[in-house]
């Protein structure tokens, strides 16, 4: 079976109605307020005294708060900020035209998330193995588990919201990992406010590699900046995830497993530029022991 690849643009994506265009020509004194909050929690992960975790969240959080702020809602605001963490408004307020059974899913996930942190992560003896296990788990509890079982939550209400991820270990290319499978809350954020505009102008290339340099910033700021240390690795990872997909433009994936063993080197072996020594021992794994994961 032959596949091409393409762009990393959300499959439920459509054209806005003139109705919806119209819509919010400035930003609004929520979405303002928002955007406050979201710089008071920035200054605080920048200088305040404490654990690095905590300025890792607080900085997490004003990201996050951020970008909530640029896709705000007319409608059901509070719930889309505080109970949803995607980041396509159309899509939460759009009505949901089919069931997915994801409850299953999310709670296997979940439950396998939580044995890798508070059971598996203690096994290895080795505080930094130990660690990257808790990292794991926690990404499969958080992300695959419990965001999955809130899309299930907001999908029985009829909003038409799909999971963030999608197993992510069957990706077969680099595009696939990241156009379908990765962190949809970003794609959606991402192809939005920088993909099209900057496509539009210079063409997809470009503008998938901006995606990827503000992806490789963000992660700048919510990794080596609480670490104080590995600076550069988190922008030179996704670099690298952005010239992988770019490598894959137009090429057809006539050997699955080639592809798949191709996306896996381009995946995992830059992780310890993504998540630097520092970041594990100083951020992470305080923040384990914390929660009791940990010794």
């Amino acid at each position: 079976m032959t596949i091409t690849t393409n762009t990393c643009k959300p499959p439920h994506s459509r054209r806005l109605t003139k109705d919806e265009r119209s819509e919010g020509n400035g930003p609004s004194v929520a979405a303002l307020l928002l955007v406050l909050v979201a710089v008071a929690s920035l200054l605080a992960g920048l200088a305040a005294p404490g654990p690095a975790w905590v300025r890792m969240w607080l900085l997490c959080g004003g990201l996050f708060l951020m970008a909530k702020a640029a896709v705000l809602p007319e409608r059901d605001r509070a719930a889309f900020v505080v109970l949803w963490p995607g980041m396509d408004a159309a899509a939460f307020g759009r009505k949901a035209t089919s069931r997915l059974p994801l409850s299953l899913r999310g709670w296997a996930n979940f439950a396998a998330g939580v044995v890798l942190i508070w059971c598996l992560a203690r096994l290895p003896g080795d505080p930094f193995v130990g660690t990257w296990v808790a990292m794991a788990g926690f990404i499969l509890a958080l992300h695959c588990g419990l965001f999955t079982l809130l899309a299930a939550f907001w999908r029985g209400r009829g909003r038409d919201v799909m999971p963030l991820m999608e197993a992510p270990l069957l990706a077969g290319s680099v595009t696939e990992f990241w156009g379908r499978r990765w962190n949809h809350a970003f794609r959606d954020l991402a192809h939005a406010v920088l993909f099209k505009p900057v496509a539009r102008r210079f063409g997809a290339l470009a503008g998938t590699w901006a995606v990827f340099i503000a992806s490789g910033l963000a992660h700048e700021m919510v990794v080596t900046v609480p670490a104080g240390a590995g600076y550069g690795g988190p922008a030179l990872y996704f670099a690298l995830q952005a010239l992988g997909l770019s490598l894959e433009r137009g090429c057809p994936i006539r050997w699955r497993w080639v592809w798949r063993l191709r996306a896996l080197a381009f995946l995992i072996l830059p992780l310890p530029l993504l998540f630097p020594r520092p970041f594990v021992m100083n951020v992470c794994q305080p923040f384990f022991h914390t929660i009791g994961a940990l010794p």
